[in-house]
C-alpha cells in the first residue's frame, strides 16, 4: 500500500509520447519538456527524424564514435546528453550545429582527444560539459587550456584533463626567427 503514492506520482510527473527508433519519448512536468531518451540502445549515429517539438535528447550509452552531421531544424531543442558514447571524433560543422541547436551540452566520458575551437566562439551561449575524455597534450590543444583558464560555460572545467602532459607545463613556441 505505502507503494501507491509513489506510482502515483511518477505516472503524475511523465506523460508518454509517441516515438521513433525504440526510444523512450515523454513529456515530463518536472522539467515541462519533451524529451527522447535513446540512452542504451546501440545506436551508431544521432537520430534524424526526431519530432520538432524536442527539447531534451538524451543519449547516453551508445555507440557513436564520429559525428558529422547532426539533424537540421531542432528549433526547440535545450538539452543535449552524449555522455559515454566512445566519441572520439566531432566534425567542425557537426559540433557547430550542437551549439547552434542546443543550450545544454554533454559531452563527457568519450573519447575526444581534440576538439573544434570553435566550441569557444562566444556567439554560442551553450553550456558544455566535457570532463572524463583524453584530450591530448600537444601544441594543437593550447588553445583549450587557455580557453579553459577563462570559460564560465564549461561547467566541469577543473575536472578536464590531458593525457601525456600537464596543462600547466605545456608550452609551444609560437614561431621562430
Amino acid at each position: 500500500m505505502k507503494l501507491l503514492p509513489v506510482y502515483y506520482s511518477l505516472y503524475l510527473s511523465a506523460y508518454p509520447l509517441p516515438c521513433l527508433n525504440g526510444c523512450f519519448c515523454f513529456y515530463s512536468i518536472e522539467d515541462d519538456a519533451n524529451t527522447v531518451n535513446c540512452s542504451h540502445k546501440n545506436m551508431t549515429q544521432l537520430p534524424d527524424n526526431l519530432l520538432p517539438n524536442t527539447e531534451q535528447l538524451i543519449m547516453v550509452g551508445n555507440d557513436l564514435k564520429t559525428i558529422n552531421s547532426v539533424a537540421k531544424d531542432l528549433p526547440h531543442l535545450v538539452s543535449l546528453d552524449l555522455e559515454k558514447c566512445n566519441i572520439s571524433e566531432i566534425s567542425t560543422q557537426a559540433l557547430q550545429a550542437l551549439l547552434l541547436y542546443s543550450d545544454n551540452l554533454k559531452l563527457s566520458n568519450n573519447k575526444l582527444q581534440g576538439i573544434s575551437s570553435i566550441i569557444k566562439t562566444t556567439k554560442y551561449n551553450t553550456t558544455i560539459w566535457l570532463s572524463k575524455n583524453i584530450f591530448e597534450c600537444n601544441c594543437n590543444i593550447m588553445w583549450m587550456r587557455d580557453w579553459l583558464l577563462n570559460a564560465t560555460n564549461v561547467m566541469d572545467k577543473d575536472n578536464i584533463t590531458c593525457v601525456g602532459g600537464k596543462w600547466n607545463g605545456l608550452s609551444c613556441l609560437t614561431g621562430t626567427s
